[in-house]
């Protein structure tokens, strides 16, 4: 059952991104740029403690000249990620990203610290990330949160809550 867990997962996100009809699914297979960044990852992340490594140079390559975006094989990626324009997109090496999270376009999930001690970020659950947005280093971004466009993130964010800024602050709750 091992063998079909990505063929599960990568179905499960076509599901995600489209309709119910199969129509639909097919479109969203073949058509839709948000859907085959998130499918290059899954199936770098999938491959890269296997003989077939070699080939993330290859999908690096791809992701980088179809959207301008890459994502790290050694990121962790929940369920239900929302990529509505994934052009610019960086997600490094160990960032965690949980389920249900949207990504606008242009944002950097970034390490922070030398190469031996690098520190990557952590997104909680239903986060909204939006445009040109950078979060850097050990930071843990709480819960249901939104950080704002052009924002600096180099601290933990609390739950619940709307950031913004550089170096992004709390404004305001959400209830």
């Amino acid at each position: 059952m091992k063998k079909f867990k990505l063929i599960k997962i990568i179905y499960s996100d076509i599901c995600f991104y489209s309709e119910a009809s199969f129509t639909s699914k097919i479109k969203t297979f073949f058509l839709k740029a948000n859907f085959h960044l998130l499918f290059w990852y899954r199936i770098s992340n999938k491959i890269k403690n296997t003989k077939l490594a070699f080939l993330n140079v290859f999908i690096k390559y791809l992701c980088q000249i179809l959207y301008s975006s890459e994502i790290s094989p050694n990121s962790e990626i929940g369920k239900n990620l929302m990529l509505p324009h994934p052009l610019g997109i960086i997600i490094g090496d160990n960032v965690v990203i949980k389920d249900n999270v949207t990504i606008f376009q242009q944002v950097t999930l970034g390490a922070k610290g030398s190469n031996e001690n690098k520190e990557y970020p952590v997104i909680e659950d239903n986060v909204k990330i939006f445009i040109k947005a950078s979060i850097i280093g050990k930071v843990l971004i709480g819960e249901n949160s939104i950080i704002g466009a052009h924002s600096l993130v180099t601290r933990d964010t609390e739950k619940n809550s709307i950031n913004a800024g550089i170096p992004a602050k709390k404004v305001s709750s959400i209830e």
